[in-house]
């Protein structure tokens, strides 16, 4: 597939631009294309049209207000979720699941194998504060530049929370790949949420964007590997099943609960 709307191959994703996009929406969309490596789409009317007409799962446009994530669910900006609302809570001394689950304080570092929107990094970031570093990493290209493009420049919110989102690095990657790269003991926590990829009952927030995600399930492999990397991988899941086959050794969530985090620490000795 290439920019003349020829189909020369099958991809998954392609970046175009708003439907008021200027030359400058074009440059930028044109430089999102070349480094990550995805076709750069001429707009061709509606974006729904150009999903059916390429056979894509998503479209990353360039726009005025930023990066928006097109699929056939619909249409999403950045936005953290419900990070800046947690993030009041803990400020209360109320209780967080991940922030229970993952024991986090400051100084420690955080890996978010499945960032998403970076909602659970942030609130990591938060706990990790300054001194703590906070490292997530994104397998689907345009959730990952929209993702990187909204923790940098979002605006709403009070300084400590923006704070945090600004010190998250992301990284473009499969996690296993990155997981690999890095040394052993290099962080407190590896954190991995399987769920994104698929929508608890009841829950649209996250609807428009699923299409677009990386889907590949999470096997043994990953969490060994991620267990050389730290000593404590804490997984988000909805199934107490796979969390134990998975190696959990504790899950936390009640038993109607929707969500549980399944932690698995490493054996002495290793």
């Amino acid at each position: 597939m290439c920019s003349n709307g020829r189909k020369e191959a099958a991809v998954d994703y392609a970046v175009t631009v708003g439907r008021k996009g200027g030359t400058d929406q074009v440059l930028e969309a044109q430089a999102w294309a070349k480094e990550l490596h995805l076709p750069f789409l001429e707009r061709e009317g509606g974006l729904e049209k150009m999903l059916r007409r390429y056979g894509l799962k998503a479209l990353l446009a360039a726009t005025r207000l930023g990066p928006q994530v097109y699929t056939e669910q619909g249409v999403m900006r950045y936005h953290p979720g419900m990070a800046m609302l947690r993030i009041k809570v803990i400020k209360r001394g109320e209780p967080d699941h991940l922030a229970r689950a993952c024991q986090l304080k400051p100084g420690d570092r955080f890996f978010d194998g499945t960032l998403g929107l970076g909602a659970d990094a942030a609130v990591a970031s938060f706990l990790v504060g300054p001194t703590g570093y906070v490292l997530g990493t994104e397998a689907s290209p345009v959730i990952y530049k929209m993702t990187s493009l909204g923790l940098k420049n979002y605006s709403e919110g009070e300084s400590d929370f923006l704070a945090a989102l600004r010190r998250i690095e992301v990284r473009h990657g499969i996690t296993k790949d990155l997981l690999r790269q890095l040394p052993d003991n290099s962080f407190t926590v590896v954190y991995l949420d399987p769920m994104f990829q698929r929508p608890v009952e009841g829950s649209s927030s996250m609807t428009s964007l699923r299409p677009a995600s990386y889907k590949h399930p999470l096997d043994r492999e990953t969490v060994e590997e991620a267990l050389r990397v730290a000593p404590r991988v804490v997984i988000k899941e909805r199934f107490r099943e796979v969390l134990e086959n998975l190696g959990a050794q504790e899950i936390q969530g009640g038993r109607y609960s929707k969500v549980k985090y399944g932690i698995v620490r490493r054996n002495h000795g290793n």
